[in-house]
């Protein structure tokens, strides 16, 4: 006797209603990422900031933090004070540029922001070693300049000030190339104020 056929049916219903929750693609997390750094930033929770700045893997630029969310970071920093925050995002930002050739100091905001907070933290020296990074390979608009130059007059160095400024009406040509004569004469105008009471104007223009 022999053994009867088995019959196997092909009329099967696969339902394809499952729902799959999967990760979100890396162009959604890096907004997510931007969206809560900024938000963190805003409500000066530095220390979570920072957390999810430094989390971020340094040679991935598409998990990076833009420039907008680190220049609101660095902006709660300059108004706290926080000198260690924005050293710490300076070393990643340098990470970023090593690792994954994504320079975000090149940004004229960013860079004016680091000046400032170092300038306001008393600490010059790196206000100056971030103005200089990168500024003859790109250019540095006049808004770098002048962040720098307040922060020399801002901890006691007019002379070192109004130096910068000559040296940035000499690069830009004519006074008039700058943004405006008036954005000029206000930034600077407690630099020339400072020099003119230690007997510095004289020296120079002598």
């Amino acid at each position: 006797m022999g053994i009867p056929a088995i019959s196997l049916s092909t009329n099967l219903t696969i339902s394809t209603n499952i729902t799959a929750t999967s990760a979100p693609t890396t162009p959604h997390k890096h907004r997510l990422h931007n969206s809560t750094l900024k938000s963190l930033s805003k409500s000066g929770k530095l220390d979570e900031a920072l957390r999810l700045i430094e989390s971020s893997p340094s040679k991935s630029p598409a998990t990076a933090p833009d420039a907008e969310a680190c220049a609101l970071f660095l902006h709660s920093c300059i108004s706290r004070k926080a000198l260690e925050h924005g050293q710490r995002l300076y070393l990643q930002l340098l990470l970023y540029r090593a690792r994954s050739n994504q320079d975000l100091l090149s940004n004229p905001r960013l860079k004016s922001k680091l000046i400032t907070l170092f300038s306001v933290c008393g600490r010059v020296d790196e206000a100056r070693r971030v103005f200089e990074d990168g500024g003859e390979d790109v250019g540095l608009p006049e808004s770098v300049w002048v962040a720098m130059g307040i922060g020399y007059s801002r901890n006691g160095y007019p002379k070192e000030a109004m130096f910068l400024y000559y040296e940035m009406v000499c690069r830009f040509g004519q006074l008039g190339n700058c943004q405006t004569i008036e954005f000029l004469q206000k930034d600077f105008k407690e630099i020339y104020y400072s020099l003119k009471q230690r007997q510095y104007i004289d020296t120079i223009t002598s």
